[in-house]
């Protein structure tokens, strides 16, 4: 089947991901900028910095060029971001316990908003439940050498750079979790109705005895090929021969596993981009676009042969037949279909079993009677 759209979630997921890995890469450089000019810049500004603008410009040029490794981007993304946090946070942690003379609120870096959407982008990115248990995981992390140290440097704590890093890592730190708990419930909440939605589209499209397209979605597709202007549009009709005497000998319930058999040898023999679909009763049709009317012949003699080889349980062998019509320069669907209808009628007047292609000017009405 041809019409499978991108995931929307992943799709702005892929457009997030660029954009931060983009500012991202640009930060790092302006940073490298900036700590050249300083007179003595300190060992990690050397070393982060431009190590982020690489890895983060590598990172965005593999996502553009295999769009299909989002998961992968994503996640060496947060990898290398909580990375940059915390080597630098427990660097100046343990060196301000090493070395008293050195006050933490003096030497520890800017990371308290960056902790903050860190820790937002991977509830965004990363499955709801996963992502809190991470986050908490993080936040713990990141939160605990700090307040451990402070505990024991009480004067640091009163400063105001103190004061404000405690505020930050502990109750802002709690409220802004509670929003990424309502976030996630909220999330999950929109999984749950967008499965529902697929299961009803899915109910409205399939038909519920063969497990195919139905009447009703396989017009919608060709309908949309048409919008689309195809090169190329061909239609295959199928009909059971004898169908009624299956009935009619074997009962309905034979004659739905009739279906259900023939309904499943054709589609194991479609390409992906043809549209399957049952027509009505014991008539299917497929949509094929692309094709030329040679080709188109010989796959719904594939077909004819595929169904004619297959034995099914208390029937034995069934056959059908094949009307094939391609579409016309400014022919309408009526149309199209009318004249895939009269080659079905004339493959069955021939003797069945057979199939026939529609010419294209408009041949005599068929009799119906000869189903």
């Amino acid at each position: 089947m041809i019409f499978r759209a991108d995931d929307s979630t992943a799709a702005l997921k892929r457009k997030a991901s660029i954009f931060i890995l983009t500012v991202m890469a640009l930060a790092g450089l302006l940073a490298t900028v900036l700590h050249a000019f300083e007179p003595q810049p300190h060992l990690l500004s050397r070393i982060i910095p431009p190590a982020s603008a690489i890895f983060c410009f590598g990172l965005l040029l593999y996502l553009l060029k295999v769009p299909q490794q989002l998961p992968l981007v994503i996640k060496l993304t947060l990898g290398w971001s909580c990375l940059i946090f915390l080597l630098p946070e427990y660097f100046f942690v343990i060196d301000a316990w090493i070395h008293p003379d050195r006050r933490l609120v003096d030497s520890f870096p800017p990371i308290s908003s960056g902790l903050f959407l860190l820790i937002s982008g991977i509830v965004v990115f990363l499955q709801p439940h996963r992502a809190i248990q991470l986050a908490i995981a993080l936040w713990i992390t990141i939160a605990a050498p700090v307040v451990i140290y402070f505990s024991f440097h009480l004067p640091e704590l009163s400063t105001p750079r103190g004061i404000d890093l405690m505020i930050t890592l502990l109750p802002s730190m709690a409220i802004n979790f509670t929003l990424l708990l309502f976030y996630s419930q909220l999330q999950d909440a929109v999984v749950k109705l967008y499965l529902e939605r697929l299961h009803f589209k899915e109910v409205a499209e399939k038909d519920g005895l063969t497990g195919i397209f139905n009447r009703r979605a396989g017009e919608k597709f060709l309908q949309t090929l048409l919008d689309q202007a195809e090169a190329s549009i061909g239609i295959i009709l199928c009909d059971v021969d004898h169908f009624k005497q299956v009935n009619d000998r074997y009962g309905h319930l034979v004659g739905d596993r009739v279906l259900q058999a023939i309904a499943h040898c054709c589609q194991t023999h479609l390409r992906k981009q043809d549209i399957f679909s049952r027509w009505g009763g014991e008539e299917f049709l497929v949509v094929v676009p692309g094709e030329t009317a040679t080709e188109l012949l010989h796959l719904a003699d594939r077909l004819r042969m595929v169904i004619a080889n297959h034995p099914i349980p208390e029937v034995g062998h069934v056959t059908a037949s094949f009307g094939v019509a391609v579409l016309q320069h400014q022919e309408t669907l009526a149309q199209l279909f009318d004249r895939a209808d009269q080659a079905l009628y004339q493959a069955k007047r021939l003797g069945r079993d057979r199939v026939m292609l529609a010419p294209a000017s408009q041949p005599v009405t068929s009799d119906r009677s000869l189903r």
